[in-house]
């Protein structure tokens, strides 16, 4: 595979990259500049807005489930576990083939149009008359979302360094928390309408237009690679290749390449992730689910249990960006902080289990800190695009990723059994349980890395054309010069 230019194993970018080695240093140094402002302050701002809305478009149910919907479509007993199951039902069929997809066809355009589709099905489940209407629906919605989180790993990856990366990866979902307090205030704010929608049937009609609305903005203005980037002048585009020839990972090949799905099933962190994916899902679940039946068991009415989950989306807000920014300064810093970010809902998980009922406010900021597990998620992500190089078997990391985190998120909505309302001790102690195996996951994870890294520097194993073997769509065992970022 060394040295391999010819048919499928050429990047789409290579040229570029070959041109940018014929620049002036000096010149080519100030363009670099140039570029990372022009991706902070364009591609970075409409990522985290994707980001925000997709989030808000998942948390529409829990927003309006404080409301009357339950009581309108008829639903009983387990119906809601089931409503918020099923979503994710969706996004585990659809994972794995929609991360194919984005390696056939181009990114933006892929999540443009999905993300109007989704908008179209979230607006038409304000006409849900039914259980089992409110059900496709849902299906759908979590079917088309499938590809948002794999896009944005890509596009992390194609635009910016492997340095640079955790802080913009992690920037995208910490704006979730303004999604939690926009959503939050837009159910507050409809509570007392009296027209012909209720109050849920308004949120999900807002949220739904003003997301399909923001699928043609991606559709039109957000790149794929390089080469289709409109803001950049041409100059700009080949050194913004060579800017990321250091993560050895290239760009993208469309090509399906089956040794690195052989490769991927061999990879003992293939299943460390897997793993992940799941306790993720699990834990995600919880939290964009149940917090409206929580602060309404701790004893707050319907409205206050909309606004007391501003500050848990605040704590996000901020914590999410701020760990970013801890593994962008502080090399190999990814896994020690991705463990950091699981101790507050631990602790929150233990509160909540133990703090008396009357307690309401020590309740509430215990479940404050529930968000803040976003830090552990969404470092995740920043692992595997950083860590996995070959654009298929990455593809198969992120699906498959994905396709259990879908299944942690169906299977946690079932551990909240209505019968221990107001504390649901099972899903307490249980996702208690499950933040404690994904320390241990993340951590073993980490020992793995480090291990091969050692390795291979003990061997003196230092390839110096290994920028250029990313171009050539090599995987990080291939590449006897990549370095696991830990």
């Amino acid at each position: 595979m060394d040295g391999q230019l010819g048919g499928g194993h050429v990047d789409t970018v290579y040229q570029l990259y070959k041109e940018s080695l014929l620049m002036n240093p000096a010149e080519r140094e100030q363009i670099a500049k140039r570029v990372r402002t022009k991706l902070d302050w364009i591609l970075l701002p409409l990522m985290c807005m994707t980001f925000m809305l997709a989030y808000l478009d998942k948390i529409t149910l829990n927003f309006a489930n404080a409301y009357s919907l339950q009581k309108d479509l008829g639903m009983t007993g387990n119906d809601y576990s089931w409503v918020a199951a099923i979503t994710n039902i969706g996004y585990l069929a659809a994972a794995l083939p929609a991360n194919l997809a984005l390696q056939k066809f181009p990114i933006s355009k892929f999540l443009g149009i999905s993300m109007a589709v989704w908008g179209s099905i979230l607006t038409l489940t304000a006409l849900a008359r039914n259980f089992a209407g409110l059900m496709a629906l849902r299906f759908l919605l979590g079917a088309i979302e499938a590809c948002i989180v794999p896009a944005a790993i890509l596009i992390t990856n194609i635009f910016w360094t492997r340095q640079e990366a955790p802080f913009r990866m992690l920037c995208y979902p910490g704006s979730d928390g303004i999604g939690v307090i926009l959503g939050a205030g837009l159910a507050y704010g409809l509570r007392d309408s009296h027209g012909v929608l209720s109050p849920w049937q308004l949120i999900f009609l807002i949220i739904g237009i003003i997301t399909v609305c923001y699928g043609i903005i991606i559709f039109l203005f957000v790149p794929s690679s390089q080469l289709d980037c409109k803001f950049f002048t041409r100059a700009e585009k080949v050194v913004a290749v060579w800017r990321i020839a250091s993560n050895h990972t290239g760009v993208g090949n469309p090509k399906i390449q089956r040794h690195q799905i052989k490769e991927t099933f061999k990879d003992p962190k293939f299943y460390i992730i897997l793993f992940q994916g799941l306790c993720s899902g699990i834990l995600n679940s919880a939290v964009a689910n149940f917090q409206s039946a929580l602060f309404k068991g701790f004893g707050y009415d319907v409205a206050k249990s909309t606004l007391y989950q501003m500050p848990g989306g605040a704590l996000e807000l901020v914590a999410v960006p701020l760990a970013g920014y801890i593994t962008s300064c502080i090399p190999n810093s990814l896994v020690i902080t991705f463990i950091f970010g699981l101790i507050p809902g631990i602790a929150g998980m233990i509160g909540i289990a133990t703090i008396p009922i009357n307690h309401h406010l020590a309740l509430a900021a215990c479940t404050w800190l529930q968000p803040i597990f976003g830090v552990a998620l969404f470092l995740t992500w920043t692992l595997i695009g950083s860590n996995v190089a070959g654009h298929t078997k990455r593809s198969m990391f992120i699906g498959g990723n994905f396709v259990t985190f879908g299944a942690g998120n169906t299977i946690g909505p079932f551990f909240f059994l209505p019968k221990e309302a107001p504390r649901y001790l099972t899903a307490i102690k249980t996702l208690a349980g499950i933040y404690g195996f994904l320390i241990l996951l993340t951590a073993t994870l980490g020992v793995l890395m480090w291990s091969a890294n050692k390795r291979r520097d003990k061997e003196g194993v230092v390839d110096v054309n290994s920028d250029e073997q990313g171009f050539h769509d090599q995987t990080d065992w291939e590449n006897k010069g990549f370095r696991y970022t830990l």
